[in-house]
């Protein structure tokens, strides 16, 4: 094969083969961090290189994206385009926020990330989100982050990155293979500029962090139950009531119905965020 980077047939693939492309070549792991006190221009995703290549392109890129906008003095044409299949949404620093309806983003989401450290805050407002079914609709994983790490060499390993996400950071599964995979490599590009990076083991943090989330994930859910069972609705001929004294029961983890709602959460995985500059 030549090393041309062209291939003539493909406007004679099917649409539906065109398509599917088009969606393999969305770029994966970019971050969308939502935080207080922090600018919306200096994190906000940019759209998709293929987003330029042609109109069937840009209209799938369009039909993956929550496309919004958030104009200030300094950029009136500030929009992030979110691809909930494919890119991570970052909640920091006090959510849910006061922003001007971010539910099309906590819908299309499917990975979130949160700092482990906050089993008061976020990720108990998370999860009692997942556990009452009002947001997050589509999360299949949330990324509980252990620890972060800054280095302006981390862009060498993010060949992928384009010059405008560079400064965003990587999220990094300590469960995962191959993410465990560039973290060696970064290791060993490091040892021999003579850096020493101290990064987190999965066995060293997922034991404190099981028990922490099993935990929260328990109260959350007798709370839930005890709310149901405090504001009942009872159907009746006429209008509707409301019981306001039945007994909840005190639940276990091996009770038939904690085990149900524990299958409908998401995973949840330990990771690292990595930020880089050039």
């Amino acid at each position: 094969m030549s090393d041309e980077q062209t291939f003539p047939p493909f406007p004679r693939l099917p649409i539906e083969v065109r398509r599917l492309i088009w969606v393999r070549a969305l770029p994966r792991g970019r971050i969308q961090l939502f935080a207080k006190n922090v600018p919306w221009e200096d994190w906000r995703l940019f759209p998709p290189t293929i987003a330029h290549v042609c109109r069937e392109a840009r209209e799938v890129v369009m039909n993956h994206a929550v496309v919004r906008g958030f104009p200030t003095a300094r950029d009136k044409h500030n929009e992030t385009w979110f691809i909930g299949s494919s890119d991570i949404l970052e909640l920091a620093s006090g959510f849910p926020y006061p922003l001007s309806n971010p539910e099309p983003f906590f819908a299309s989401a499917e990975a979130l990330a949160i700092n482990s450290g906050d089993f008061e805050g976020d990720v108990r407002a998370v999860i009692k989100d997942l556990i009452e079914g009002t947001r997050f609709h589509s999360v299949k994983v949330v990324y509980l982050i252990v620890d972060q790490i800054s280095t302006a060499y981390w862009p060498k390993f993010r060949p992928d990155m384009t010059e405008k996400d560079k400064g965003k950071g990587t999220i990094l599964d300590l469960c995962d293979k191959s993410d465990m995979r560039k973290i060696e490599d970064y290791k060993v590009w490091a040892g021999y500029q003579e850096m020493a990076p101290s990064i987190p083991r999965r066995e060293d943090v997922e034991f404190a962090l099981r028990t922490s989330l099993d935990t929260t994930i328990m109260e959350e859910l007798q709370a839930y139950q005890d709310r149901m069972a405090l504001i009942h609705p009872i159907g009746t001929n006429g209008p509707v009531t409301r019981q306001r004294s039945r007994p909840s029961t005190v639940l276990s983890q091996d009770h038939p119905w904690v085990q149900q709602q524990w299958r409908r959460l998401p995973e949840f995985r330990p990771a690292i965020l990595v930020l880089g500059w050039t």
